[in-house]
């Protein structure tokens, strides 16, 4: 019975031999990821609402 698997040495992305195009390829979803999770955080970072209510507390002697 044949091995019909591929060895790691037949991959093509094995022991630094990918293509420039999938290492661009690579970088563009990586950074993609961060520029959109850095949008993401300071929209929601921005958009919170405080729910303290400023109240004067002082007793007033007249």
């Amino acid at each position: 019975m044949r091995n019909i698997e591929p060895t790691l040495d037949r991959i093509e992305d094995y022991d630094g031999k990918e293509s420039r195009e999938k290492r661009l390829t690579i970088w563009i979803v990586v950074l993609s990821g961060l520029l959109i999770g850095a949008i993401y955080d300071v929209i929601q970072s921005n958009s919170s609402v405080s729910d303290a209510i400023d109240t004067n507390t002082k007793i007033i002697k007249y």
